[in-house]
């Protein structure tokens, strides 16, 4: 019984970390691209990039689009070249106006659409990006495509990694099976030698047992997650995965996750107090849970930051509080309290 229950722990604990070890990878790949369009794009000011689908070869529209554009969205937040528009907008236009990626290679029909944001919006996306994603069943390969305003040319960024669990998921297709199966086996072995002495006509016979302990060490997994901290609100589960100073600022890196439906969070705003009872507070703006769409059964991944510049002197929070919104104004998911989380310098 006890080596069943450290068999399932093992098992549980290698599914947890391949499953983030699967976003990290995917996440990676899509940051990847979003710094090599940054840096192909040859102008000098920063520009307004409006963000178009990711589909299928045969121009399926899945879960994968909403992932990427939420990641690039990310990767581009604190850009000093691009701008993106806000999503949802953009999202809507595409509906009206009837674009698709079979389209995207006609520079007439981007010129329009350009002006048709122009019109909506009342600013000119100086820049368009679209993509399309290749299951090759075994591996993905990624294409992303920057189309600047009033130029007939595309610049171009490709990425191919392994498939996996999630890109199953977000692809629509029937999710493979997990073939880790790390284990801990304990052989025990009990060897008798018997060893006679000869004195005289006296025959002794010793008995000298030996016992040799095999250990099979189970399989190594890298980038352990332990959570310390963790809080439901509704069907949203929420993990502190660490608390520690970047630059001059605290960052608190939070994982949420919703295992029921696909889940929206407008923002959130937090603050804490210190052993000396001196409060600290971190605005909407200080974090990147911000208008973050969620897929059902995916984490995603947060910062909240406190930039006021006492905060260097904190060494642990006594008392911290999350208040998570559902939509802009007073409307809440609900508040999480944390107590004596310590600082990592």
């Amino acid at each position: 019984m006890k080596r069943l229950v450290i068999f399932f722990i093992v098992s549980l604990f290698a599914f947890n970390v391949s499953n983030a070890q699967e976003q990290d990878d995917l996440t990676l790949a899509i940051k990847n691209i979003a710094k090599d369009l940054e840096s192909k794009h040859s102008g000098a000011n920063k520009i307004k990039v409006a963000i178009l689908q990711f589909r299928t070869k045969d121009n399926k529209l899945t879960k994968f689009n909403d992932f990427i554009q939420d990641e690039l969205s990310l990767a581009y937040k604190n850009s000093t070249r691009f701008e993106v528009i806000d999503q949802n907008a953009i999202n809507d236009l595409i509906q009206s106006y009837g674009w698709t990626n079979d389209k995207a290679r006609s520079f007439e029909h981007n010129e329009d659409f350009g002006k048709f944001i122009f019109d909506q919006l009342g600013y000119v996306a100086n820049a368009l990006i679209y993509g399309q994603i290749a299951d090759n069943e075994e591996t993905i390969t990624l294409t992303a495509y920057l189309i600047p305003n009033g130029i007939n040319r595309n610049i171009v960024s490709i990425e191919k990694f392994k498939s996996s669990a999630l890109t199953d998921k977000l692809l629509g297709k029937p999710v493979r099976e997990d073939k880790v199966e790390p284990k801990v086996v304990y052989v025990e072995k009990e060897v008798i030698v018997e060893k006679p002495v000869i004195v005289e006509k006296e025959v002794i016979v010793e008995k000298v047992v030996e016992k040799e302990v095999i250990v099979e060490r189970p399989v190594t997994v890298t980038k352990p997650v332990t959570t310390t901290f963790k809080s439901k609100i509704g069907d949203y589960n929420f993990e502190i995965v660490s608390v520690m100073f970047t630059g001059n600022k605290i960052a608190i890196n939070i994982i949420v996750q919703n295992d029921v439906e696909d889940g929206y969070i407008y923002g959130v705003d937090a603050r804490f107090f210190d052993p000396e009872g001196n409060e600290f507070n971190s605005g909407l703006s200080f974090n990147t849970l911000r208008d973050r769409k969620l897929i059902k059964g995916i984490p995603l991944r947060g910062v909240i930051n406190f930039e006021n510049k006492e905060v260097a002197r904190v060494t642990e929070m006594q008392a911290l509080e999350i208040n998570v919104y559902k939509s802009f104004g007073s409307e809440m998911l609900g508040t999480m309290r944390f107590y004596d989380i310590p600082v990592t310098k």
